[in-house]
C-alpha cells in the first residue's frame, strides 16, 4: 500500500478560521492558575493546562458576561479561552454559557449555503447548540445533543475524543456587514462540565454551486 493522503472536507473557500487543527485546544488562553491550587512543578512548563482547578477562572475573567470574538481584532492566543465551561453563581450553583464570534462579510450570498465547520477536541456531558444572528432562535440552528465522557477538564489534559461538526448556514441568515455566530452550552449542572474546541472555520459559498475537496 502506498502513502495515504488526507484531504480535509472543504466546500468552500475559508472566510475566517480560529485555532489550529490538530485535535488538542492547547494553543488557546489557558489562564494563570489560583495561586491556592498551584503545583510548582508546570509553573514553566510548556503544558500550561496541568494546573488544578482552571476551569474556575472562567468565571473570574467572565464574571458578568461571557466571552466575545471578533474576527479580524481578537487573537485565538489570548483572547479564547480554552473550555467553553459553565460559570459559577453566588449560590454555588451553575449556569450554561454562550459565546459570540462577531465578523464582518462585505457581500452575503443570500442565495448560497456557506459551511461552519466545528471541531471539538473534547466534551463532557455537554451539549453544544449553534445559533446565527438570534440569540434566542428556538430550535437553534444545529445542535449536537449531550456528548461527552471524556473528564478532560478535571484531569488536566488538552484534548479527548474529537469530533467533527460540519452545519450548514443558509446565506439567508447572513448579512452584509457585522453578523454574530452564538455558540451555547446550556449544561449546568457542575462546574466541569463543558467542551474544548480544536478549529472552528466558516466557508463561503462553493463556486459555481459545487462542491469539492480542495
Amino acid at each position: 500500500m502506498g502513502n495515504l493522503v488526507f484531504e480535509p472536507p472543504r466546500d468552500g473557500p475559508t472566510l475566517w478560521e480560529i485555532g489550529i487543527p490538530d485535535r488538542s485546544a492547547a494553543e488557546f488562553y489557558i489562564p494563570d492558575p489560583d495561586p491556592k491550587y498551584i503545583n510548582k512543578l508546570y509553573v514553566s512548563h510548556p503544558d500550561r493546562f496541568r494546573q488544578y482547578g482552571l476551569w474556575e477562572r472562567y468565571t473570574d475573567l467572565y464574571p458578568d458576561g461571557d466571552l466575545v470574538y471578533t474576527v479580524g481584532v481578537s487573537d485565538y492566543k489570548t483572547d479564547w479561552f480554552f473550555a467553553q465551561v459553565t460559570r459559577k453563581k453566588d449560590d454555588d450553583k451553575y449556569e450554561g454559557t454562550t459565546w459570540q464570534i462577531k465578523f464582518n462579510l462585505d457581500n452575503a450570498n443570500p442565495t448560497g449555503t456557506y459551511k461552519l465547520r466545528i471541531a471539538l477536541a473534547t466534551a463532557y456531558v455537554a451539549e453544544l447548540q449553534v445559533r446565527v444572528n438570534n440569540q434566542n432562535t428556538n430550535p437553534a440552528l444545529f445542535t449536537t445533543g449531550l456528548i461527552g465522557h471524556d473528564n478532560t477538564i478535571t484531569r488536566h489534559g488538552i484534548h479527548g475524543l474529537y469530533r467533527l461538526y460540519s452545519i450548514d448556514v443558509k446565506g439567508a441568515l447572513l448579512m452584509e456587514g457585522e453578523n454574530t455566530i452564538f455558540l451555547t452550552q446550556p449544561k449546568s449542572s457542575s462546574a466541569v462540565q463543558g467542551l474544548m474546541y480544536d478549529y472552528i472555520r466558516l466557508e463561503a459559498p462553493p463556486p459555481n454551486n459545487s462542491t469539492k475537496n480542495i
